[in-house]
């Protein structure tokens, strides 16, 4: 299950920056608010072994209070483009404390 969450993840952010590069913000910021939450996901499965619903994953994330304060800072938020690229950079600085490699170019 791990490795679908992480390919998942990868592939919510593959979009989110396809979708950038074609100006589309709004969509953009919906694709790495998935990628956040299947990230959340990702940790929650990783200590616990269970699969938690979105909306309860706040209170899994004890051990993570950067992962759940971007959680909280970003659900809730229609994104343009600021919101986006700021999802965006959080993703990138979140991915390095789960150990996950960085898409960077």
């Amino acid at each position: 299950m791990e490795a679908e969450l992480k390919e998942r993840f990868e592939l919510y952010i593959e979009r989110g920056d396809r979708l950038t590069e074609e100006r589309k913000y709004e969509e953009a910021f919906d694709a790495y608010l998935e990628a956040l939450i299947t990230l959340a996901s990702l940790r929650v499965y990783a200590d616990t072994g269970m699969l938690v619903p979105a909306e309860r994953l706040i209170g899994f994330l004890g051990k993570y209070p950067r992962l759940e304060e971007a959680l909280r800072r970003f659900s809730g938020v229609r994104g343009g483009e600021k919101e986006a690229r700021a999802l965006r950079e959080e993703l990138e600085r979140l991915r390095g404390m789960m150990s996950l490699p960085s898409s960077e170019r």
